[in-house]
């Protein structure tokens, strides 16, 4: 009976599992992820310009410098990953993590704190769209893109589980030194990051006229992709939404907790089971073969738990909900993002996704809006975030084009 579980046990792993061709070609840019991920400053960055004599008003400014700076730089940064290196635009976002350091161990002002944010947009820009592109160029170079979403799901559970271990040591640096010790810190993994790029491949990339011309017709090409097929607009909007809502939640989920009277010493709880709850959604998306069992699942998790919010105030129940619409939103959004590569060509993939990106701040900014007038209220936050979350049902016209492509391995005795 043992062995009979075991070999059933085998058999289910090796089917919801990358094949090994998969997993080798995966292997460095996994551990890429998560040396990438520890930045240690994240944890602390608020605190530090708080003590370096910054207001409350100049750090709201300082967000909004941030996020409106990417609105700009997301799809130009796209259009040269596509033109120029996937591969090179991320060793160039890590240049500018490098610089973002450099500014706040050289000057601690508002201005430099600005500059700061600035560099940061660029940081995040560049690999906004071009991650997920690499990643199906990779695979599809070697006849493996059928194992996308298996290997972009577990991409994040690498990269969350190095943010989960950053956030986690910030402290201890902080306690060590001081507020400037996390900067030091983050400095040997980025530069390690770099050097891991610099030796991987550069898939060759598929040239057509889709992608000459000047840089407003690449996005018009990449527009257009979208706009051939109805059915891949729904799938579109909908990832439009759920990236909207888990932005809304990563940039309010702490005052929410405020103003629910929750302490901030049990903010480092509340920060580790998000990313938890993002590690839990990314492998139900990789070990899940159906793509619509697992957006039902997924959006059954995010509507529930955010409803629940609406209500809840216990700070265990607040960390719990908030852990579980990750999973559900972590899990929606991979599925989403792999039906829109699979149509995409090569050559506008990162700028399509970065299109995609670009509509969540659009959502972002109005439902931002719909907060502040309805007074920030905790149960407002959570309405305006459910009523994004209920809007990815957009998807249901395209729920028969999902993707839903397995390729068995090729190994000998492999099922």
């Amino acid at each position: 009976m043992e062995s009979h579980y075991r070999a059933t046990k085998k058999v289910v792993l090796q089917f919801f599992s990358m094949n090994s061709r998969a997993k080798n070609i995966m292997r460095p840019l996994y551990i890429w992820a998560f040396v990438e991920a520890l930045i240690f400053w994240y944890a602390i960055e608020k605190i530090l310009w708080s003590e370096s004599g910054i207001t409350a008003q100049q750090i709201i400014v300082l967000g909004i410098v941030a996020q409106s700076s990417q609105v700009f730089i997301e799809v130009p940064s796209s259009v040269i990953a596509d033109r120029w290196s996937r591969r090179k635009s991320l060793i160039a976002s890590s240049v500018f993590m490098l610089l973002c350091i450099c500014v706040v161990l050289s000057a601690r002002s508002f201005a430099s704190f600005a500059f700061m944010s600035l560099l940061w947009a660029v940081y995040f820009s560049l690999q906004s769209g071009t991650v997920n592109a690499y990643i199906y160029d990779l695979l599809k170079e070697k006849g493996e893109e059928a194992q996308y979403r298996k290997a972009l799901s577990r991409y994040a559970s690498f990269q969350v589980f190095g943010l989960l271990v950053s956030s986690l040591g910030a402290s201890l640096f902080v306690e060590a030194g001081n507020y400037l010790t996390p900067y030091l810190a983050t400095i040997p993994p980025t530069l390690l990051a770099i050097g891991i790029l610099w030796k991987m491949p550069e898939p060759a990339l598929e040239r057509s006229m889709l992608s000459q011309g000047t840089m407003a017709s690449h996005i018009k090409s990449a527009r257009n992709v979208i706009a051939a097929k109805r059915w891949l607009g729904f799938i579109f909007v909908a990832l439009g939404c759920v990236i909207a809502g888990r932005f809304l939640w990563y940039e309010y989920y702490q005052l929410f907790s405020l103003e629910r009277g929750m302490a901030p010493i049990v903010f480092g709880l509340l920060l580790a089971m998000i990313h938890i709850g993002n590690i839990v959604g990314s492998e139900f998306a990789h070990r899940t073969e159906n793509p619509n069992r697992v957006l039902r699942a997924s959006l059954a998790l995010a509507l529930s738990s955010t409803m629940l919010l609406m209500f809840v105030s216990a700070p265990l129940g607040i960390v719990a909900c908030l852990a579980v619409c990750f999973v559900g939103s972590q899990a929606a959004t991979i599925v989403l993002d792999e039906s829109l590569q699979h149509e995409t060509p090569s050559e506008l993939r990162a700028t399509t996704l970065s299109l995609a990106s670009l509509l969540s701040r659009v959502i972002f900014a109005f439902g931002a809006l719909v907060i502040i007038l309805l007074d920030s209220r905790p149960s407002a936050i959570a309405l305006v975030i459910f009523f994004i979350f209920l809007a990815i049902f957009t998807y249901l016209p395209s729920r028969h084009h999902l993707a839903n492509k397995i390729k068995t391995d090729q190994e000998p005795g492999t099922t």
